[in-house]
Parts: structure tokens; C-alpha cells; sequence
């Protein structure tokens, strides 16, 4: 398979969802289809980046995003852009370095989502606004520019993983999901097995046994081996199902020239992938759980990306989360936020260190 269909692929297997990471010599026109015809312009430049970017010359960061979108849901009048996301990934590429980092974003996270004034689950995000209104919500969270993004859906996952003839993982626990459908259960033993799509989705998305840290972990150990199995498949006969897949079931704003410029610096083997997931604490408010983000990593992480952008470190006093914190005690779910109003209080406040900010770069 091509590199510029490799480099793609790379891109949205990260988000969970489609994954075969092979490769060969030659551009299929049909790639370029594939990529032109899922591609949507509908977002613009960073409100946080002063200048355009382009992937050949600069550190860019990409949001991936797996919605919880498939036929049946459509089939009820849920559309995309209202679904809401099971896996949120940004992940940053640094050009010196020729490195990837992917942070895992639990969907539970409680952050400010500027499309409602308010904070809730990120995973609501997107059904707020599509993906800029989770594009927002990441860059409010971490004050970092997020310059583009990679969104799949359920039905993906599933064709790809059949695609590939199933992959082989070590399920954690027995399992017993909804189908992606939500018609009928899934069920899988504990143990080394070969799963199927929906098996392996089930596996992906399930929720009800560990943690978010967990089912995080889980998922990049997915991709893991997702990819191990695409690069074993080397059979051509699959290329053209593979970008049919592609095309019929993602959405992004890179454009084909964009694709082809990451291809040419991080579809080698000698990328180095580094992965991080935001720490924080299992709460309630009013009986409905929330992913409580621990400051410090929140802190922690932003420094790290704006590291990989080739940014200036960030000070604790430009993130929200440190303000609304500093004035309120804590980050209070649904209840409506006047982001002007609480920069002018915060200014106005004597100058104290109200919040532990140490943290470590790796």
C-alpha cells in the first residue's frame, strides 16, 4: 500500500477507529479520492496560532475524534455532528524530532465547552457543534491551538478490523456490550483471542468494568495491535475495500497536500510514538459521574504540547481551569460561565499561588 494512504491511515487508526498502516511505492488515484472525498473544509485557523500552518514546514497538532455514529442511530435521527465522541485523541507531531505524541482524553472529562457557556463531559462537545466544538473545548482545556482533524465513526472500526481478518488481543475481562447497532450483546471470554470488528469495538468502547485511565489504556493497546496486524497484511487485493472504508466513513479538514506532506516525514519506522493520558479523579455532581481532571497534569500536558508545537511554556494563569479554580474552589458542571467576567475578577485578585502547578516534561 502507499505511503500517502499509510500516513491517513496512521492518522485515524489513532483516533481508534480505521487502521491498516502498510505500504508500498505508488499513488493510487483512488487514495486520492478516498482523502478529497471525506475531506470537509469547515473549520479555519487556530484563534491561538498568529500564522497559517502547513504540515511540510511546521509542528501541527490533529484532533482525532471516534463518534459514537452508525446506520441505525442515523436511521433514528441522530446525524453526526450531534453524535458524541467515544475516543478523543490530539496528538502532536513534531517535524525536528520526527515524533508523534497522542494523549488520551477520557470522554467523561469535565472542561469548559465554549459552545454552551458551561462545563460538562467533553464528550458532549461534539454533539454541541460538530468538530470545531471539540476542537474548542480541547484548545480551552489545555490553551494550545489545535490545527486540524480526523473523525471516524463505529462502522469503520468494525470493516477495518474485519477487513484485516481480525486482530489478536489479550481481553482484560469478559465483556457483554451493546452491538454498534445496539441490537444484541457481544460477549467475549477473558484470554488471548482473535476479535472480529464487533468484537473488537465492544472491547474498545466498553466502560462498565475499569476506569477511564483504563479503558484508555486499553485503547492505545488496541491501536497497537491493530497496526502490528495491518503491517503483517501486505496483500494488495485489500487496498481498494480498505480506501472505500476510508472514504465512506471519515471526515477531516486535511487536504491531500497535507496528507502527503506527514507521509513523507512520519510514515518511516523510525518515528518514535510517545503516548500520555490526562490523570485525574472519579466524582459526582447531583448524581452524574464526571472524568475530574487533576490540574497539575492538566498544567503538565500543556507545557508538553506546546513544547511539540514549538511554542513558549504556558503560565498556570492563562488556563481557565487554574482561574475558575483560584475564584471558585472547584469546576462546577452545567452552570453557566462568562469566560470575560471571570478574567476580569481573576485580574483583579491579589497575586497568590492557589493552585500546585509542579510538573514534570517527558
Amino acid at each position: 500500500m502507499n505511503k500517502y494512504f499509510k500516513a491517513l491511515l496512521i492518522l485515524l487508526s489513532l483516533s481508534l477507529i480505521v487502521v491498516p498502516a502498510a505500504y508500498a511505492g505508488y499513488l493510487y488515484w483512488t487514495t486520492k479520492d478516498a482523502i478529497n472525498g471525506s475531506y470537509a473544509k469547515n473549520t479555519d485557523k487556530s484563534d491561538l496560532r498568529k500564522n497559517d500552518v502547513d504540515p511540510s514546514m511546521n509542528h501541527v497538532s490533529i484532533l482525532l475524534l471516534g463518534i459514537d455514529d452508525s446506520e441505525s442511530r442515523r436511521k433514528n435521527g441522530q446525524s453526526a455532528d450531534k453524535a458524541r465522541t467515544d475516543a478523543m485523541i490530539l496528538a502532536t507531531f513534531n517535524r525536528d524530532d520526527k515524533q508523534i505524541r497522542l494523549i488520551s482524553i477520557p470522554r467523561d472529562t469535565l472542561s469548559y465547552i465554549p459552545a454552551v457557556s458551561y462545563y460538562d463531559k467533553i464528550t458532549h462537545a461534539h454533539a454541541e457543534g460538530g468538530p470545531k466544538s471539540s476542537m474548542n473545548a480541547v484548545e480551552q482545556l489545555f490553551n494550545v491551538p489545535v490545527d486540524y482533524y480526523a473523525r471516524v465513526n463505529m462502522q469503520a472500526f468494525v470493516d477495518i478490523v474485519d477487513e484485516l481478518d481480525g486482530i489478536e488481543f489479550d481481553v482484560p475481562f469478559d465483556i457483554d456490550e451493546p452491538t454498534k447497532n445496539d441490537h444484541g450483546r457481544i460477549k467475549v471470554k477473558q484470554g488471548h483471542q482473535l476479535l472480529n470488528g464487533d468484537q473488537a469495538l465492544a472491547l474498545a468502547r466498553s466502560r462498565h468494568i475499569d476506569t477511564d485511565l483504563g479503558r484508555g489504556k486499553r485503547q492505545m493497546q488496541m491501536i497497537e495491535a491493530i497496526i502490528k496486524k495491518a503491517e503483517r497484511t501486505d496483500s494488495l487485493s485489500k487496498l481498494d475495500e480498505l480506501i472505500n472504508i476510508v472514504g465512506d466513513n471519515a471526515k477531516h479538514n486535511l487536504t491531500f497536500t497535507n496528507i502527503t506532506s506527514l507521509a513523507s516525514l512520519y510514515s518511516s519506522n523510525d518515528v518514535t510514538f510517545k503516548q500520555t493520558q490526562l490523570k485525574g479523579t472519579d466524582d459526582m455532581y447531583n448524581g452524574v459521574y464526571y472524568y475530574n481532571p487533576e490540574f497539575t497534569d492538566v498544567y503538565r500536558i500543556s507545557n508538553l504540547i506546546r513544547k511539540d508545537l514549538g511554542l513558549a511554556k504556558g503560565r498556570q494563569e492563562d488556563l481557565l481551569d487554574y482561574k475558575v479554580i483560584s475564584l471558585y474552589g472547584s469546576l462546577i458542571p452545567l452552570e453557566k460561565i462568562d469566560v470575560d467576567a471571570i478574567n476580569k475578577e481573576f485580574n483583579s485578585k491579589p497575586a497568590e499561588d492557589s493552585v500546585s502547578t509542579e510538573s514534570t516534561q517527558t
